[in-house]
């Protein structure tokens, strides 16, 4: 083992020691030195100065540590400072917006408008909910006018600008861009569902629900109007009865106006300034109602039966009948009802949750738009129905062609001598004069005695054809439903029947199975083509014996409505009391043999109605228990094959 003491050069003998000097016990020099008093070698000394070495190594780590981090901090307080400088430059560079001052001006001058009663508070939500969109635009228009002057008049070497329009305008944008939303599908929902702005609690407008009813009865008016003269009904709100019954050659008007509002006297201004307005000419006649917040008026008109009416109604039912010239209405919110007119008729109507009534009409007639449902009756003419209507349509009797269009259904047909009756599943038609046009979907068809050329384009659904003579060719394209078709004894045809999923079955002799769903064959010596084509579904060709259907029926009796209300008829000056007293019962005798007869034929129509379901029903019976005889005669001769 080495003496060498620790952390010592090795001796060196040539090494000279001063004699005189201290004696050092470490110093291994020194001829002196002795190793066993060299405190070195004592394992406390060691451990002191092993852990001297490792304090020194922390602090020297804890030093190194330190300097890293001021490092850090000093690089962050630069970039802080860096980002600081270009924030500060940035933002000398930014140029403020126009449309924050604008905005708020303009939202100060509305308000200021609605409070002090210039405008109303309902009226500016009805145009916002309309017109919002404008708003964007013209934001979008500032800003790109503020970006093009300040381009045009920055110098060339100038930095770039900055645009904004601030967060608080943002936020502003933003809710009014919510409110627009919001006002619109409210206004949207109330135009289609037939109530007010408010929802459905039975007014118009914010009055409706608000405001206590005042209501007034004004005198009645006349006004003179030439035989064959044009007469335009512009009413904003309220009913509308129009009655061709005049025979003195003048226009007699009543009017019931209502108005909601919490002030008698604005009440009373209101009910004044709803006085009837006729402008034009006395061939050219225009009557107005003014509008006016929360108000409405009824009006009941008698006018000669020559005179050409239009009527415009934006909330309330329409009654036009006994007229003797062309008829236009336009009508929202409201039901239509439309009775003895010699003339057409043009009906617009838009909502879905009112009925349009036409019937007893010498003259084509054309309803267009959306509603609950439509019925046409007793018409001697063309009759075509464009539009959607939730619960369908009823046609009866129509003498000329029939077309009604919509989204889910086009039908067309020559002549309705019976009925058609259209649901969200079932299309019937009875005692049509073809040729006949049926393209639609998911409904179940069923045209009964029905002549001349069929064609039928459905899915989702049965389709059942029960032809008469004369008969024509029939086109029938089904997807996922059973095809039945009844033929007469007699026809002549060419039959070519195919079902990708299902069975085939004719009773007439001559026609031919593949045994793959495909039937075919000459009946009778050939004649019309009928083809069947569908999948999913049954094919069966049956025959009966089925009458021709009868000679064209004559014109349809022209008819009006009894529940029409009269216009009062003036007392005469100088009238004796009795004969005031005679005529007032007499017009109550009237009035009251009026509701009966409409109320009889009210009870006639549902009486006719539960009947031709119970027909209806009878004959889907029948016809399912005929499809099952014929399922299980199949299965009777598989048997005995």
């Amino acid at each position: 083992m080495s003496t060498t003491p620790p952390n010592q050069p090795p001796f060196d003998p040539t090494a000279r020691v001063d004699p005189n000097a201290p004696f050092d016990p470490t110093n291994v020099n020194d001829p002196r030195y002795d190793p066993s008093r060299d405190p070195r070698y004592d394992p406390r000394w060691q451990k002191a100065q092993q852990r001297f070495y490792r304090d020194q190594q922390r602090a020297a780590a804890n030093q190194g540590r330190a300097a890293t981090r001021a490092q850090a901090a000093a690089w962050r307080a630069q970039s802080r400072a860096n980002r600081d400088q270009w924030k500060m430059y940035w933002r000398s560079q930014r140029r403020a917006s126009i449309v924050g001052p604008l905005l708020l001006i303009a939202l100060g001058v509305i308000f200021f408008l609605i409070h002090t009663g210039r405008v109303s508070m309902v009226n500016f939500i009805s145009w916002y909910s309309r017109w919002w969109p404008l708003l964007l635009i013209l934001i979008g228009l500032l800003r790109l006018a503020e970006w093009a002057i300040d381009r045009a008049r920055a110098p060339q070497d100038a930095p770039p600008m900055r645009y904004s329009v601030g967060g608080g305008v943002v936020l502003g944008v933003i809710v009014l861009i919510c409110l627009g939303l919001a006002t619109h599908t409210m206004q949207w929902r109330a135009d289609r569902n037939g109530f007010g702005f408010t929802g459905p609690f039975g007014g118009d407008d914010m009055g409706h629900f608000f405001g206590q009813k005042h209501e007034e009865d004004s005198p009645a008016m006349e006004h003179a109007l030439p035989s064959g003269a044009s007469l335009t009904i512009d009413n904003p709100r309220g009913d509308v009865s129009v009655s061709g019954t005049s025979d003195d050659g003048k226009v007699h008007l009543s009017l019931h106006k209502e108005v909601y509002t919490n002030s008698d006297s604005t009440a009373s201004d209101r009910l004044r300034e709803m006085a009837p307005v006729f402008e034009g000419a006395d061939d050219n006649l225009r009557l107005r109602i003014p509008a006016k917040e929360g108000a409405s008026a009824d009006l009941t008109l008698l006018v000669p039966a020559g005179t050409r009416v239009q009527l415009n109604s934006d909330r309330g039912d329409v009654h036009v009948t006994n007229l003797k010239s062309p008829l236009v209405v336009t009508a929202n919110n409201g039901d239509v009802e439309v009775a003895a007119i010699t003339g057409s008729v043009l009906v617009h109507v838009n909502n879905r949750r009112r009925s349009t009534n036409v019937r007893s009409v010498t003259g084509d007639v054309n309803v267009n738009g959306n509603g609950d449902s439509v019925s046409l009756s007793d018409v001697n003419g063309t009759a075509t129905v464009k539009g959607d209507f939730l619960s369908g349509g009823q046609l009866e009797r129509i003498t000329g062609a029939v077309s009604y269009h919509s989204s889910r259904t086009d039908l067309t047909l020559a002549r309705l001598d019976g009925q058609m009756a259209l649901d969200k599943e079932d299309l019937n038609l009875s005692q049509v004069i073809g040729p006949v046009r049926v393209e639609t979907r998911s409904h179940n068809i069923t045209l009964d005695k029905v002549t001349g050329e069929v064609k039928v384009v459905n899915s989702n659904g049965t389709v059942d054809v029960h032809a008469a003579p004369p008969t024509g060719a029939i086109t029938i394209d089904n997807q996922k439903g059973d095809v039945n078709v009844t033929l007469p004894n007699g026809t002549k045809f060419n039959l070519n029947a195919e079902t990708s999923d299902g069975d085939t079955h004719s009773d007439f002799a001559g026609v031919n199975s593949d045994g793959r769903g495909t039937i075919s064959g000459t009946v009778n010596g050939g004649g019309v083509a009928v083809r069947i084509n569908t999948s999913h579904g049954d094919v069966n060709v049956t025959r009966n014996s089925v009458a021709p259907l009868p000679p064209r029926p004559p014109a349809p009796t022209i008819t009006g409505f009894g529940s029409i209300p009269q216009t009062p008829i003036p007392l005469t000056p100088g009238m004796p009391p009795e004969a005031a007293a005679a005529l007032e019962d007499a017009k109550k005798q009237v009035a009251d043999a009026k509701a009966q007869a409409a109320q009889a034929g009210a009870d006639a129509r549902q009486q006719a109605k539960e009947a031709m379901e119970q027909a209806r029903q009878a004959m889907k019976d029948a016809q399912e228990k005929q499809r099952e005889a014929m399922r299980l005669a199949r299965e009777a001769a598989k048997q005995k094959d």
